[in-house]
């Protein structure tokens, strides 16, 4: 009976050796085992990349509208000025768009024909990437939806909405790289201002 009790004892000390020797050093618990420095390090590095958080990143872009009365109206190009208000990028398997972002910006396009007045559009929108888990930082579509105002002297102001189609060319914490384009569909002069739009721009952090 005592050496039955002793033999216990001991595989009981050996196991807890053992079990205390996992935990020696830097490892730390992950995912169902221990993990050392180096995988931790390796880990964190992964996550920064498929799952963070950015806030407010300037951008700047170049936009392209062709409404449909092009012949009257000319064919609007110029600069965007564009701000990242907050992007979101998750990337695992449960249910969801990995990628979100919201942003606001204002076009100053002008038009090929020096008889026409520029045309300012100003907007918020809004983009959802179509994959859960991508697992890159590049090539990622998305589809989305801008909603704002349209001005010019010609054809005055109003309300316009535009659903988008693009990729994130490249998606990183500091830096977003987009293009994409819709479809314009403003609330006067429909027939004439609707119309494909274009656009390639970047965010970028300032520190």
């Amino acid at each position: 009976m005592k050496k039955h009790l002793l033999i216990s004892l001991l595989l009981c000390l050996v196991y807890a050796g053992s079990f205390g020797q996992t935990r020696h050093g830097d490892s730390a618990w992950y995912e169902g085992r221990y993990r050392s420095q180096e995988e931790m390090n390796d880990i964190r590095k992964k996550e920064a990349k498929e799952k963070f958080e950015s806030w407010f990143m300037p951008g700047l872009g170049y936009s392209m509208y062709q409404p449909k009365k092009r012949d009257s109206t000319g064919l609007f190009s110029g600069l965007t000025v564009e701000y990242l208000i907050y992007a979101n990028v998750d990337q695992n398997d449960d249910p969801g768009p990995s990628h979100v972002r919201v942003y606001s910006k204002l076009n100053i396009l002008n038009s090929d024909r020096k008889s026409i007045n520029s045309m300012f559009m100003y907007t918020i929108g809004l983009d959802l990437s179509l994959e859960k888990n991508p697992k890159r930082q590049f090539l990622i579509p998305y589809f989305g939806v801008e909603m704002g105002g349209i001005s010019q002297k010609q054809f005055g102001s109003g309300i316009q909405f535009t659903p988008t189609f693009g990729l994130h060319l490249l998606s990183k914490k500091n830096m977003f790289i987009n293009i994409h384009g819709g479809y314009v569909y403003p609330i006067r002069n429909f027939e004439m201002l609707q119309g494909w739009y274009g656009q390639a721009g970047l965010n970028f952090a300032l520190w």
